[in-house]
């Protein structure tokens, strides 16, 4: 059993996003938001990658435990009226906790359908690696205004101890849109990320701090 058990929480803010002119027919977006990116390796996607420093914790040879992470949006995300030719149908908004960054391809990969054998909406990640996913679908409340309402939420993580210096934050918006023009805005959130450090026997240390430096590299 750990000793020195500490409660702690964790908080990142992740900012809004808005997009001014999104075009489906040249997949160009112009976007304001700091640190979100245009992801086009395939259709058009939007990401914010962020992370959040436990490196005081690993100085100190502690483990971090999740115990609970509770994602708080501002709003709802809302988009252009959709008049079932153009507008913005509708919006996944993913969001992500996880030991190692996740890259734009496989950010990318988790939007066009695939699934693994882990059932994890991106093939590439390890289930360990993941401490909490949460996936939302958005669709317009009705056809003649940008109010939007949550018609599927789902979420996925196994929240494994970490001796990792860094817990990776993303979230990804993929819109689902036919025209151009289009405006998209996501919310501001912060995510809290709540648990308790401490100290493991060398042992079993020693090797969470080996799985978090593969991870991290791989």
């Amino acid at each position: 059993m750990p000793t020195d058990m500490t409660a702690r929480q964790l908080i990142k803010q992740v900012p809004a996003m808005v997009t001014i002119d999104m075009n489906f027919t040249g997949q160009t977006a112009t976007i304001v938001g700091e640190g979100w990116e245009v992801n086009n390796e395939y259709n058009m996607s939007f990401i914010w990658r962020g992370y959040v420093d436990m490196a005081g914790y690993t100085q100190d040879e502690l483990t971090f435990f999740t115990q609970a992470v509770d994602i708080q949006n501002a709003m709802l995300a809302a988009g252009s009226p959709w008049n079932g030719e153009t507008g913005v149908e509708g919006c996944i908004i993913q969001d992500i906790v996880s030991t190692r960054r996740i890259s734009y391809v496989e950010a990318l990969i988790n939007h066009v359908g695939f699934l693994s054998s882990t059932s994890l909406p991106i093939p590439n990640l390890d289930i360990q690696e993941v401490v909490y996913g949460e996936l939302r679908l958005f669709t317009p409340y009705s056809t003649d205004n940008g109010i939007w309402r949550v018609v599927q939420a789902d979420s996925f993580g196994i929240g494994n101890p970490t001796a990792a210096d860094r817990l990776h934050i993303t979230r990804i918006a993929f819109p689902m849109f036919a025209g151009d023009s289009e405006s998209l805005s996501i919310p501001s959130c912060n995510f809290i990320i709540g648990g308790v450090t401490g100290h493991e026997k060398d042992l079993v240390y020693i090797e969470r701090l080996r799985r978090a430096y593969t991870q991290e590299r791989s």
